[in-house]
């Protein structure tokens, strides 16, 4: 068989985009929060007549907390070594996981998560009128899946990555000695600068 013929491997992916799609995930749940997730429209003879709109870091206060978890694991595994990297995916996984579950809980009943705002305006945790639920606490339950299903390829695909090179341990030379300064790359050289060395000597 030539090697024209020969069947294609299928392409793993790389840290990089793996990484880059959890902290794309983390980002977009982050961003949900600061939106409008629920509507109140209050009934004829309540004590407002103007609706209440309840953004998601009322309605869902959880998503914020593990959406900033999820992305400081994304960060961490761009570094992460194999086993670091088994950790991260499952923080990633109960992350996302967790936002899931808090946007669909505002979802399945909005009167519950817009207590805490409708007490606020007018005195009381309920209030007779219609809960409309807007289309961020979906958006934020998707990007919550999202992180999860990062997680697991984060955990698969990982297993063959190489660890960072700079936090790689020096390659020993013929002799036994460690390799020579010049491998040190430009990060190290402005780290050596700042205690004090040298790293041209």
């Amino acid at each position: 068989m030539t090697a024209a013929h020969e069947p294609r491997r299928p392409t793993r992916p790389t840290r990089r985009a793996v990484v880059l799609a959890a902290v794309v995930g983390s980002l977009a749940a982050l961003g949900t929060v600061t939106r409008t997730w629920i509507r109140v429209v209050p009934a004829e003879g309540s004590l407002t007549a103007a609706p209440i709109e309840v953004p998601g870091s009322d309605a869902a206060t959880a998503v914020a907390a593990l959406a900033v978890v999820a992305l400081a694991g994304a960060v961490a595994a761009a570094i992460a070594g194999r086993a670091g990297r088994y950790v991260i995916a499952a923080l990633l996984a109960a992350a996302g996981i967790g936002i899931v579950a808090a946007a669909l809980a505002v979802a399945v009943d909005p009167a519950a998560a817009s207590s805490g705002a409708v007490g606020a305006a007018v005195g009381t945790p309920t209030m007779e009128g219609e809960y409309r639920v807007l289309p961020w606490p979906w958006l934020a339950a998707a990007a919550g899946a999202w992180i999860a299903a990062s997680a697991v390829v984060l955990a698969v695909a990982g297993r063959r990555w190489t660890s960072s090179r700079r936090y790689a341990a020096p390659a020993a030379a013929g002799d036994g000695t460690p390799a020579a300064a010049g491998a040190m790359d430009e990060i190290d050289g402005w780290d050596s600068l700042s205690r004090g060395d040298d790293p041209t000597r």
